[in-house]
């Protein structure tokens, strides 16, 4: 009897097994032909263009251009390249429809910028190759889809170009900026699900950074992600007041679908892009301090990147080293596998969810 049961249950999970390996290689998500009917009046001033392929590899792109909503043509304005999390980038057009940054398109917003105005670029992760931000070898094609919008824009300030990432974007603004240290003005990384390395804090110690974490956040450790980035960073940078670390005892959750819960106290670009309100009862305990510890009353993100310029009599950095062997080996069975396996983990979520009626 108890052979006849163990055979069954042996049975039953080489069952399961195989039909997990099953979904995990197909989609069933169902992606609507169309998102224009969630497009707001904000959101109506933006515009979409591509970048060029690289490596077989193009971004596409949401981007709202002061010049096209009647800035003048005699001033240079910043750039603001925008990295979201998952499941923002599953179809053409729902990055600019699920991010809350285009609240800084608003006038109220845009006059805070030097100049009274700033272009922002929100990127597209290509999610229907379920591919994130955290795997670098999107890197070049972002890189050179930011050279052609600059390139088509002219009144880019080419000297203040901003990164700022979250969740696995903020493995982005880590790729992005290590990868390309002298061609940004700043970083924001907030709540990545990884700490930057000792290669890569020497590829950031000229540049200005600011991390962000909530200290209870169920996704990024705020001790092993945040912390750690931040301590690594200051161990070796050459403007540490320039550094910066904002942390929150706790943040609003992370909904999928909008009422499943997802992630715990995760979310930390709302506040963001409010500008970094204080007491916030959303963000309680909201605490930020410099590279040298000290604690700053005024967190206004917008009012910390306007004197930032990669033209600031900054020292040149050497990028990341991902040429070494040991780079290499890392890669391979580090980020390669990861890659593999949170997509495998995140097209059986999705499949599940449409499989039940949900999505």
């Amino acid at each position: 009897m108890k052979k006849t049961v163990k055979k069954i249950l042996i049975a039953f999970f080489a069952i399961l097994l195989c039909a997990l390996l099953v979904l995990s290689n197909v989609s069933l998500l169902r992606i609507p032909s169309s998102i224009d009917y969630r497009i707001d009046d904000v959101r109506a001033t933006w515009s979409r263009n591509v970048g060029p392929e690289i490596n077989g590899i193009d971004i596409d792109y949401s981007y709202y251009s002061p010049i096209e909503n009647g800035a003048s043509t005699d001033k240079k304005y910043p750039l603001i390249i925008i990295m979201a999390g998952a499941l923002e980038g599953l179809q053409e057009g729902f990055e600019l429809i699920a991010n809350v940054m285009p609240k800084w398109t608003t006038a109220e917003y845009q006059s805070r910028f030097e100049n009274g105005n700033a272009f922002l670029f929100i990127a597209r992760a290509p999610e229907e190759d379920w591919l994130y931000w955290d795997y670098s070898k999107l890197t070049p094609s972002l890189k050179a889809a930011i050279d052609g919008f600059c390139t088509q824009n002219p009144n880019v300030d080419t000297d203040r170009i901003h990164i700022i990432g979250w969740c696995l974007g903020g493995n982005g603004a880590i790729n992005l900026a290590t990868t390309y240290p002298n061609e940004f003005a700043s970083a924001t990384i907030m709540c990545p699900d990884r700490a930057i390395n000792e290669n890569e804090a020497q590829a950031l110690k000229n540049m200005p950074v600011w991390f962000m974490g909530s200290e209870t956040d169920t996704y990024s450790s705020y001790k092993n992600c945040i912390l750690k980035s931040y301590n690594r960073l200051c161990e070796v940078s050459n403007r540490k007041s320039d550094v910066r670390l904002t942390s929150y005892s706790s943040a609003p959750d992370v909904p999928l679908l909008e009422w499943i819960p997802f992630i715990f106290n995760h979310n930390l670009w709302n506040n963001l892009a409010s500008d970094m309100i204080t007491n916030d009862p959303a963000y309680p305990d909201m605490k930020t301090i410099d590279g040298n510890g000290k604690e700053i009353d005024n967190s206004s993100a917008i009012s910390w990147l306007n004197p930032l310029t990669i033209d600031d009599n900054r020292e040149k950095s050497e990028a990341r080293d991902t040429e070494t062997f040991g780079a290499k080996v890392k890669f391979f069975f580090g980020e390669s596998i990861k890659v593999f396996l949170k997509s495998r983990l995140m097209m059986l979520m999705l499949n599940a969810f449409t499989l039940l009626g949900w999505i």
